[in-house]
């Protein structure tokens, strides 16, 4: 009988838990906004595609703002503007300061599917976005060097916001699957890069194309520890399929990047995340760390 009481128990307390406990991320309702910025700050040896400058090492702040409206319950639309202040290596091996602008991003986002069994959700999100081509650029080369870096400290993984001179269009789908204790999330984005200009790189010393396009592969797993504590692992795979430059030296087109995070509930609907992130292998391996933190609201 009491092994009877003592599950009916657990039971109870189990289901009261994920009543009680607000989903690990909310969907955006429609009439909302949702805020968005992260500051981040790494160092990182990245490939470049000056043959005289092989690659661009140094220190940087990435910083990155966004804001999200749900125009209708499945679809919305969002802008995204990434800057970075940082510091650059010179050849003779001092560091000189720099900031750049990224690519700010227009997208829109738009859920294709969405089912919920018992306290369990799953969705798919398809989304598309248009970045603007006015990442700073300049004959000395340093911003274009900065971002560079930006990108390294983002494991190669953001050609879209750090790449000058070219047009991004990005196509992909988002999955997630939430209960309330876990989730897992998988992402598979596309960016196409369409030149528009040189970008002050040198002629003579850079080869570059019309066009580059990448894949990018992410996962990731959380796991809530408290009402208010949830721990991330995540893991992102970047294949360039085609550069949109020539590296005078041979580069890996494959790049892992490792995420480490913990997120923390301030509130009914604003999260800080504090995240450390690294590269094992590829060009990055070694040469590239990072942290820093995130916040997200909604009202």
């Amino acid at each position: 009988m009491s092994a009877r009481v003592a599950l009916l128990l657990a039971c109870v307390l189990v289901t009261s838990r994920a009543v009680a406990t607000p989903p690990l991320e909310a969907e955006l309702e429609r009439g909302h906004v949702q805020l968005s910025a992260q500051a981040l700050f790494g160092v990182a040896t990245a490939p470049f595609e000056v043959s005289s400058l092989r690659q661009a090492k140094g220190q940087a702040f990435v910083f990155d703002a966004a804001a999200r409206y749900a125009v209708t319950d499945p679809l919305s639309v969002e802008l995204r503007v990434p800057w970075i202040l940082g510091s650059v290596a010179q050849p003779a091996g001092s560091y000189v300061d720099a900031a750049a602008l990224g690519n700010p991003q227009l997208g829109a986002r738009y859920r294709i599917a969405s089912s919920s069994t018992g306290a369990a959700r799953f969705s798919v999100d398809a989304l598309l976005n248009l970045g603007l081509p006015v990442a700073s650029h300049a004959a000395d080369l340093m911003p274009n060097r900065l971002l560079a870096i930006a990108n390294g400290v983002e494991g190669r993984g953001r050609p879209d916001w750090f790449s000058p001179g070219a047009l991004p269009i990005t196509a992909g789908v988002r999955a997630r699957w939430a209960w309330p204790a876990w989730s897992v999330a998988g992402a598979l984005e596309l960016p196409l890069l369409i030149r528009t200009s040189q970008a002050d790189l040198p002629a003579e010393t850079t080869h570059t194309k019309a066009l580059g396009f990448a894949i990018i592969a992410f996962a990731e797993l959380r796991y809530r520890l408290t009402r208010r504590w949830t721990l991330a692992l995540a893991e992102q795979v970047f294949f360039d399929v085609s550069p949109l430059a020539s590296y005078a030296a041979e580069v890996s087109p494959i790049q892992d990047f490792e995420r480490l995070g913990v997120h923390i509930q301030l509130g009914s609907s604003t999260t800080l995340s504090i995240d450390l992130q690294t590269a094992i292998a590829g060009e990055l391996g070694g040469s590239m760390l990072a942290g820093g933190l995130r916040t997200t609201t909604a009202f």
